[in-house]
């Protein structure tokens, strides 16, 4: 209920902290951890307190429905945003609206589910690529960490369809955790507003500027490659596209910044969130037998010995339910942040200018009254007619109002592709000894990776399952 003494609004309830540091310590140790237990005990709206910085957590569908929709009171996180250290002012990060929209115009018909048709063959090239390279390396019965492989193809498949090359190794000459050097960096400091300067020169720092260094000189000699007037293009690649790009207004396309901030926007955003929801599905689907065996019965009936073509995808639904399921439990971006422009109410409560909103996809994902046994994994919960009656922002995976992901169909598609290829192939399941834990960064990740045996589906074993889940239905 709203507290309201002689006409002001109080504000939101407060989790416990620790002096000066507040929630610092246990947002580090474990956000969502720290998040549940304060929703656990004040409710869908809460305040943090990280050191000077006033944080109110969101947890419903209700209230994420007014931050994510109104950008008058609610809006990215400005110039101080540490994301923007590693992300510059793209899609993901700008707060100046008028140039994020003309951007997000711009680029917008790149995105559509007909123009990310052409790519479909390049993510077929990459998937039987690490189809080989798994069947190469690994016999059945091997242990692998599926979440390295994950990550492996889905770089692979945003190298191709960005430069029409595969970047990969020129990427890992700046160390094999160079990317997740300069984004779990970035999140450190968004947690921790603590943090020593970036010029300061600490051991983190001089790796974060290196790695930095080394992936703009990347970005801005692959742009400066694309430009040149002799130049061959990449056959309709996503930097093709993205340099065609015109203003409607203006015809002015993109600048070289402008350009490098989109395209490291879309490896940090792009590869890692889908590679992380392959590997919980795989996860999920190693703990849930008559879910795989569903998934291994449409796969099996639709595919042969060949990659799935669009219209295969299309006649595997259940297949995508699997994904999007995974995606509900497992947010691959679990928080999203927002900056409070003006003194305002939420919820009832006041939350002031300045302060910030975590909008907590994970627990919003999970809230009971929008969730029938929220923890159970369903697949059905994804039928066309379930969806209906559900609150339109009880699912936020791709976020949601005017910032809703502009990758969403690129992600869907990819990870449709490689969940049905793979398990046409093989089956995963899960090491009973290896430790299974979530780690929340600007992503959530298996934290100790995720160790699987991996079992080779013959042909015939699969016609089998074929034939008896058709005498079963």
């Amino acid at each position: 209920m709203t507290d309201v003494r002689d006409g002001v609004v109080a504000g939101a309830p407060r989790a416990a902290g620790l002096p000066l540091l507040g929630s610092v310590l246990d947002f580090r140790r474990d956000i969502l951890q720290a998040m549940h237990r304060g929703r656990t005990a004040h409710g869908d709206l809460v305040q943090y307190r990280l050191g000077p910085v006033a944080v109110h957590g969101v947890s419903s569908p209700e209230l994420a429905a007014e931050v994510l929709t109104d950008s008058d009171r609610f809006g990215k996180l400005g110039p101080d945003n540490p994301l923007r250290l590693v992300l510059g002012e793209g899609l993901l990060t700008s707060d100046d609206h008028k140039s994020w929209l003309r951007n997000r115009r711009m680029m917008q018909p790149i995105y559509t589910k007909q123009a990310l048709a052409g790519m479909f063959a390049t993510m077929g090239v990459s998937a039987a690529e690490q189809i080989a390279h798994m069947g190469d390396r690994y016999r059945t019965g091997a242990v692998v960490d599926l979440h390295t492989e994950m990550m492996r193809v889905t770089l692979d498949i945003v190298s191709r369809c960005m430069f029409s090359t595969d970047v990969s190794r020129t990427l890992a000459g700046l160390g094999p955790d160079a990317v997740d050097v300069a984004i779990n960096y970035a999140f450190d400091r968004l947690q921790n507003p603590l943090s020593p300067p970036t010029s300061w020169p600490t051991p983190r720092n001089r790796r974060f500027h290196e790695v930095m260094r080394g992936l703009d000189d990347l970005i801005y000699r692959i742009i400066a490659e694309r430009r040149r007037p002799d130049a061959p293009t990449g056959g309709g690649d996503l930097l093709d596209m993205l340099l065609a790009a015109r203003d409607a207004d203006t015809g002015q396309g993109m600048t070289d910044r402008e350009l490098r901030d989109e395209v490291i926007t879309t490896f940090a955003a792009g590869h890692e969130t889908t590679a992380i929801t392959l590997t919980w599905a795989f996860y999920l689907l190693s703990r849930h037998r008559e879910v795989l065996e569903r998934v291994q019965r449409e796969v099996d009936g639709v595919l042969g010995d060949d990659l799935p073509t669009p219209e295969d995808l299309a006649a595997m639904p259940y297949t995508l339910r699997v994904f999007e399921e995974a995606l509900r439990l497992y947010p691959s971006a679990p928080i999203l942040p927002r900056l409070v422009r003006r003194d305002t109410e939420l919820g009832g409560y006041r939350v002031p200018a300045g302060s910030r909103v975590l909008v907590n996809l994970y627990d919003i994902h999970r809230h009971p009254r929008h969730w029938p046994d929220p923890e159970r994994f369903d697949p059905d919960r994804f039928l066309p007619e379930t969806g209906k009656a559900r609150h339109r922002f009880a699912y936020l995976p791709f976020g949601a109002g005017p910032h809703l992901c502009i990758g969403k169909h690129f992600a869907l598609m990819e990870a449709h592709l490689l969940l049905c290829a793979l398990v046409r192939r093989w089956e995963f399941r899960h090491v009973p000894s290896h430790r299974v834990v979530n780690h929340a960064t600007i992503t959530l990740r298996p934290r100790y990776g995720m160790l699987m045996t991996m079992h080779q589906r013959t042909p015939s074993a699969a016609r089998t399952a074929h034939v008896a889940g058709e005498r079963t239905s």
